[in-house]
């Protein structure tokens, strides 16, 4: 009897202590380094990259590329909620948390009323191009004068004090620019024409060295001779040669000819990986006392897009490359840093359209649209209006800019004007919607739906007097065989977005999310402030309770 009296107890002591040994092991397991800070976050941005790339060619993924990735937390239901789906303003949507309307990147460019003229996103005409480290070229820089809100590099750089590092690359400027912020150490961009990676004054006097010295080297060399071939494993493509630019007699390699056949080609990925692991290497990323960030946008895949579509081999082949060339970098950077020391978010900055081809054979709709009748639909109205006086300044879809002056002139109000285009805008086959500044402004239409994402769009001070949006699958293509982007429509607005690394929550997750809420999340699993223009929301249901 006196036996089983304690034995009872102390069974149930042995009990409770299994409990807690489990209880904590758990805690340790599922959390494996929640309250650690990363040595480096990575942000992909891949221009012009559809959702469903991922799951459409998945079967034919390397183990270490995407779908080390897809092994993280993946949101298949992520959306722009806005209605100028581009490079320029998706970078800046991204790193900002928030839309054009807050951080006034209203497009890849816009009508400048004060200048009279069209201007570039990221044109600064008080910066010089850097192009060699022993000063700048005598060509107009870049910057990201015309951002008007911090990023999520500029957060974490005030945050430690100027300590962390930001450093982002791309091909194209405004991919670098505006993701690297206002505070960038660096952002370095590609000009194809010359096989070179340049900078900007605005961050720098001269290239550093070992940038120089990676130009000196030629990394277009390595590409000499060959063609762009399809993988045995793309599918539909049976091995066919794409492309392929022999050297001239007498000429050398890389020429400028062959500089430019390889801009448009998946290897100059392979190229700007290259690149982006010699500045992880030159500039000690990860290696110092604060959590660095490293911003990567891989723009040919939009080049290629561009010019097949998103159902061609072409750019099947292009996303089985670019998932190669993924693995390779990922694999180097395990080795120089450590993937356990890294975070890594992935996104899109759009989707594409079919071609106009395409969607015409499949009877999904008009196809290609003509600016000329929209122009045309246009000043007709405003003639009767004005007798026969030029009331436009410019058409840059989605925008109409009016001239005011001359309204003021003809003493005809604004709105009125504004009224007779969008309604004039409205006739022209392919036309969805035409919103008027006034609405805009004063939130007339409301329970429209496209309002909200014109809403978004729209910035008081660039943005013009009329938005016209075109009907799903009417794209201001270039010709039947060359796809856009650019709609409030799925195929340009829905986007992948992943997050991989020790504070997320491995799983498919299949809430509607906005690329917006990507910077945000990665504030939060950092313990940073918001960017001051933020209007995404950190994703709680994909980050460990630390």
């Amino acid at each position: 009897m006196r036996s089983r009296r304690f034995l009872i107890p102390t069974l149930a002591l042995i009990a409770t202590l299994i409990v807690q040994i489990i209880w904590r092991s758990n805690v340790f397991t599922q959390t494996p380094a929640a309250s650690h800070q990363p040595k480096l976050v990575i942000i992909i941005v891949i221009d012009q990259f559809r959702n469903d790339y991922l799951d459409r060619f998945r079967p034919y993924f390397v183990a270490g590329g995407f779908n080390l990735l897809l092994g993280g937390a993946r949101f298949t239901t992520c959306r722009y909620d806005y209605a100028i789906t581009g490079t320029g303003p998706g970078h800046a949507s991204l790193l900002t948390g928030a839309y054009p309307n807050i951080h006034g990147i209203i497009g890849n460019d816009w009508f400048d009323r004060s200048l009279g003229r069209t201007v570039d996103c990221v044109d600064d005409p008080n910066t010089k191009i850097v192009d060699t480290d022993k000063g700048p070229a005598d060509l107009p820089g870049e910057s990201p004068h015309y951002l008007m809100n911090t990023t999520l590099g500029d957060e974490l750089r005030m945050a430690s004090g100027f300590q962390s590092k930001v450093i982002a690359i791309s091909l194209k400027g405004r991919s670098a620019v505006f993701p690297g912020g206002h505070t960038a150490n660096a952002a370095y961009w590609y000009h194809g024409s010359v096989g070179r990676f340049v900078s900007s004054t605005y961050y720098m006097p001269a290239l550093p060295s070992w940038v120089a010295e990676f130009n000196a080297h030629s990394p277009a060399k390595e590409y000499c001779g060959k063609g762009w071939q399809a993988l045995a494993e793309t599918p539909n493509a049976r091995g066919q040669l794409f492309s392929q630019v022999p050297p001239g007699s007498g000429e050398p390699c890389p020429s400028r000819r062959f500089l430019e056949w390889l801009d448009s080609t998946p290897f100059i990925n392979e190229v700007e990986l290259d690149f982006v692991l010699a500045a992880i290497r030159n500039e000690q990323l990860g290696q110092g006392a604060t959590t660095d960030l490293l911003t990567v946008s891989l723009s040919v895949n939009d080049s290629v897009g561009h010019k097949f579509g998103p159902y061609s081999p072409q750019v099947t082949d292009t996303v089985l490359r670019t998932d190669r060339a993924l693995a390779d970098f990922f694999a180097k950077v395990d080795r120089t840093i450590g993937l356990a020391n890294v975070w890594i978010a992935l996104s899109a900055d759009h989707g594409v359209a079919p071609t106009p081809q395409f969607v015409r054979e499949h009877h999904l709709g008009l196809g290609r649209f003509s600016d000329e009748a929209l122009r045309d639909s246009i000043e007709a109205a405003l003639a009767e209006e004005a007798d026969g006086a030029r009331l436009v300044r410019a058409i840059e879809i989605p925008y109409v800019y009016l001239d005011q002056d001359a309204l003021k002139r003809r003493q005809i109000s604004p709105e009125r004007a504004e009224m007779a285009v969008a309604q004039a805008a409205r006739r022209v086959p392919g036309v969805k919607a035409a919103f008027t500044r006034t609405q805009l402004e004063k939130g007339q239409c409301t329970l429209d739906p496209l309002f909200k994402k014109a809403v978004n769009s729209f910035e008081t001070g660039r943005s013009g007097d009329i938005f016209v949006i075109l009907e799903p699958f009417a794209a201001p293509s270039d010709s039947d065989t060359s796809a856009s982007h650019g709609s409030p429509w799925g195929y340009d607005a829905q986007v992948p977005m992943i997050f991989w690394g020790a504070p997320f929550r491995a799983g498919t997750y299949v809430d509607s999310v906005q690329p917006i809420d990507l910077v945000p999340t990665l504030a939060a699993a950092l313990g940073l402030d918001q960017p001051s223009g933020a209007q995404g929301q950190p994703l709680s249901q994909a980050l460990r309770q630390k």
